[in-house]
């Protein structure tokens, strides 16, 4: 027996060897979780001591750990099983026909699901014949209302369980309902059946009578509202002299005898109503009828909100492949835009501002035109160029417009760092590898890690450093000088030269295989006096740069403005910048020739070129003519097919003119 003051230590622990049994996942915790349990009291001896819901929670456990091994109809889970059976009978004989529901809840349901239920009602269905405990051999008269006590009540868990999986396969709430109404009407031979879910607009109502189809019948809707209000269920062996119902004028019209509702309830929440009714029996539906359909309300109810949540799951995906397919047509459109706006950039022949470049001639159009080409690819660039052109400020617009826009640019020339030094600058060392390394450095191109590396002036480099970078291009590795582990590195690598590397291949000047290496792409700068029409352009851009705020804005007299066009600007557009530096720093208000520097000043004396101020026409265009003729012949080695291409003439048209010229 069990002293009254041990019971709580005795619950703690039959709790705790009850969790552990029924979460052993392997031989050995079963067993210490087993050996547990034997050290406390037998299930029987809890039962007789009073314990009932201690010893009932043991064998539920029981059972369940058994089936889990697979001892589904072994004789000692058909022992547990009917131990169950024994104890749920008493325990519900004990109780009201009002608090059994709450009871058989309990003792049935963990976390709103019929986990319990379908364990017994396993058992039973693979036990065929009754297997006594020993001890507990009933009288002959006994055992057989015992026996059929027994058997009813397993027939009618095994009505409930094939009901259960009948309502399971359907996921349509509306046909689910259908089912659930046609399945009340079978369980409690009524006449008529009605289930409704829902509040408000969002009721659903399902009707079914007998003797008639679902249209047109009537039911009390006053005995459903007070279901639906209550949350208790409703019993009338006879509803028309029910003093419950006296002022239900649908009862009295209806001239209703039986009525039986019972609530849906799922995990606390009220989501509708069952009703049956009859109109000819009084009595029709009893304790036992009204005990049965709480059970089943029960089923119904897990099956009702299993298909109102999967409803709400297909909405949801609905909704969110309406909210996928809105998204992808928009990026799509966004995507045509974008790309049409690119394509409109790209031939927008008035771009004068691109990146920090400027430039509305021909020439610097292409060049626009293939930076952004190049920024949406990750390919190896050359920019040839002469000193001064801005082949620094291309490099960083591709890297800007590219994926890589994010990471670092690194930008180093390789002509103005010594030989010796040139290797630790780009590679790094670590602490000791030479004279003066002091403590560990990287190089630049683990500085540029995930981003670009401009490389200027690469055609300088010695033989051994140019074999060193086609190494780091080739396996994407670099190694400190004193250290031999290798590095990796992911760096695009643009490199550029004022001189020509295909004419230092030749001339055995540039390894072959880095040129081909690092020349996937080859892109020219014109200089600026192959693009005078870019000077007034460029000099407006350097003022609006450098021009101090508190400064009036200087303005470049059309006079001295003639003369800047026409320098040569060997120093290209760093020489122009210069320059506007040095008006902002010496003139007032006003640039005049003689403000021009005394390159500039003397530029275009040409005992052959007109006066300056002298505006005919004619001679000036033929003079621009025959200049831009001469200079497209010395570019392409007096190639009439590729110069008359750099004039935007014919062949035929390039020779009629060269021949003019030439009596002229």
């Amino acid at each position: 027996m069990v002293e009254p003051e041990q019971e709580p230590a005795l619950a703690s622990a039959l709790a705790l060897a009850l969790e552990s049994l029924a979460q052993a996942k392997d031989p050995e915790q079963l067993r210490e979780a087993s050996l547990e349990l034997a050290a406390l009291p037998a299930p029987t001896q809890l039962w007789a001591a009073g314990e009932r819901l201690l010893a009932w929670a043991y064998d539920r456990t029981l059972l369940g750990v058994l089936h889990r091994g697979g001892a589904v109809g072994d004789p000692a889970a058909a022992s547990v099983a009917r131990r169950l059976l024994r104890y749920l009978e008493e325990l519900m004989s004990k109780a009201t026909p009002l608090d059994r529901r709450s009871l058989r809840q309990s003792l049935l349901s963990e976390a709103g699901e019929a986990g319990p239920l379908r364990d017994l009602v396993r058992e039973l269905e693979a036990t065929e014949h009754e297997v006594h405990e020993p001890g507990t051999e009933p009288g002959p008269a006994r055992g057989v209302d015992r026996r059929r006590e027994h058997d009813g009540e397993t027939a009618r868990l095994q009505q409930l369980l094939r009901l259960f999986r009948r309502l399971a396969r359907h996921d349509s709430l509306e046909r689910l309902l259908e089912q659930v109404v046609e399945a009340m009407m079978e369980l409690t031979d009524a006449e008529r059946g009605v289930v409704c879910v829902g509040h408000g607009e969002q009721r659903i109502e399902v009707v079914r009578e007998f003797a008639a189809g679902g249209e047109g019948v009537s039911f009390s809707r006053s005995v459903i509202d007070r279901v639906l209000g209550s949350g208790e269920p409703v019993l009338s062996v006879d509803a028309a002299s029910d003093d419950r119902f006296d002022g239900s004028r649908s009862i009295s019209h209806l001239n209703l005898r039986s009525v039986l509702a019972v609530p849906l309830v799922f995990r606390g929440e009220l989501l509708g109503a069952a009703y049956v009714d009859h109109r000819l029996r009084r009595g029709n539906f009893d304790a036992t009828d009204l005990s049965h359909m709480e059970d089943f309300a029960d089923l119904a109810a897990l099956a009702v909100a299993q298909a109102r949540a999967l409803a709400a799951v297909r909405t949801q995906a609905a909704e969110l492949e309406r909210q996928r397919a809105e998204l992808a047509e928009l990026l799509e459109t966004r995507e045509v835009a974008l790309v049409n706006l690119r394509e409109e950039v790209r031939a927008d022949p008035e771009r004068r501002v691109y990146r920090g470049m400027v430039g509305s001639s021909k020439s610097m159009q292409r060049v626009f035109r293939l930076v952004d080409r190049l920024a949406d690819s990750d390919v190896p660039v050359v920019i040839y160029g002469e000193s001064g052109t801005g082949k620094e400020l291309v490099a960083r617009a591709i890297h800007d417009g590219g994926a890589r826009a994010d990471k670092p640019f690194v930008a180093e020339n390789c002509g103005a760092i010594p030989e010796t030094l040139l290797e630790s600058v780009l590679f790094g060392h670590v602490r000791g590898a030479f004279t003066g390394a002091q403590s560990l450095r990287p190089g630049l191109f683990e500085a540029a890690d995930g981003g670009t590396i401009f490389l200027d002036e690469i055609g300088e480099t010695s033989p051994a450093m140019q074999t060193k970078l086609l190494r780091v291009l080739q396996e994407g590795e670099v190694r400190r000088i004193g250290e031999t582990k290798p590095r990796k590195v992911d760096v695009r690598v643009i490199a550029a030269s004022n001189r020509d590397l295909a004419a230092m291949v030749e001339a055995g000047e540039f390894r072959q295989d880095l040129f081909y290496r690092i020349n996937v792409v080859k892109l020219d700068l014109p200089a600026l006096r192959d693009r005078r029409e870019d000077v007034p352009a460029l000099i407006d851009h350097f003022l609006a740069r450098h021009q101090r705020e508190a400064h009036e804005p200087l303005v470049v007299s059309p006079s001295a403005l003639r003369k800047l066009v026409r320098h040569a600007w060997p120093g290209n557009v760093r020489e122009l910048e210069n320059e506007v530096q040095r008006w902002l720093a010496l003139c007032e208000d006003r640039v005049m020739p003689d403000d021009l520097s005394a390159a500039i000043e003397g530029a275009g004396v040409d005992v052959t070129v007109d006066d300056p101020d002298d505006l005919e026409l004619r001679p000036r265009v033929e003079r621009l003519e025959r200049e831009l003729i001469a200079r497209a012949m010395e570019r392409t080695g007096n190639n009439q097919t590729q110069s008359a291409q750099l004039l935007g003439l014919s062949r035929y048209g390039l020779q009629k003119k060269l021949k003019r010229l030439q009596q002229d």
